[in-house]
């Protein structure tokens, strides 16, 4: 250490301007910033992970391939508020990595870069294991606190955006019958005539079938649709 320079720092301590801390106290801070960092991953990735089990556990993914319409519903149905959640959950986590001494041999941009990359490729893997479908399972008994409501939309349909979802209870040429009832006694329960789009093939779907349904629903309750895809029991 510079002599004048360690000279400075013993008169400030001297006058009481700079205080000496424990060894412990440093071990301590270090301690709480790796607990903050670790618990920030954590549910960066448990966060983004739900975003992509939602999307593909209420069908909503299949609005993608309904043409222009159903990108544009798709993305007025993208849980955004979510994704905002996971910045600032992000900037967090950022905050917190800048404390350690290696994060200052490295550009902020390239921090940024490893983390985000890291979280979205592990939220991915989190989603192919069963945690998400078993807390969706506690959710629809009601035995999921805070966290439940969350799970329980995932299954809701949005009429005000013509999307409804529901068993096939009757098939017609250029039509078919569903009805939804989670026992919830909402208001996605029900039961819809679908006008099938012109010339969609029906030959894949069977009474008893989960239909996810896009389309307009008219003033008589019926819905025009332009998009419909079956369902897997799990969903």
């Amino acid at each position: 250490m510079n002599k004048d320079y360690k000279t400075e720092v013993l008169e400030k301590i001297r006058r009481k301007e700079v205080s000496m801390r424990p060894k412990i106290y440093f071990i301590a801070k270090l301690a709480v910033v790796i607990f903050l960092s670790v618990l920030l991953f954590l549910g960066l990735i448990f966060t983004l992970s739900f975003v992509f089990f939602s999307i593909h556990e209420s069908g909503e993914q299949f609005l993608l391939g309904f043409g222009s319409r159903g990108v544009i519903t798709f993305f007025e149905l993208f849980p955004w508020a979510i994704i905002a959640f996971c910045m600032v959950v992000f900037f967090l986590l950022e905050w917190t990595l800048r404390r350690f001494k290696f994060s200052y041999r490295l550009p902020l941009l390239r921090i940024f870069l490893y983390t985000i990359v890291a979280a979205v490729v592990l939220g991915i893997l989190f989603t192919f294991t069963p945690a998400h479908t078993a807390l969706l399972k506690k959710a629809e008994v009601g035995e999921l606190p805070v966290v439940g409501g969350m799970y329980e939309a995932i299954h809701d349909s949005h009429q005000d955006k013509g999307i409804v979802r529901g068993d096939i209870v009757s098939l017609g040429t250029n039509s078919l019958v569903i009805t939804h009832n989670d026992n919830d006694k909402d208001e996605d329960d029900g039961t819809w005539n679908v006008v099938l789009p012109l010339g969609f093939n029906t030959s894949d779907l069977y009474v008893g079938e989960k239909v996810y349904v896009a389309g307009t629903i008219t003033a008589s309750g019926s819905i025009n649709a332009y998009g419909v895809h079956e369902l897997t029991p799990e969903q």
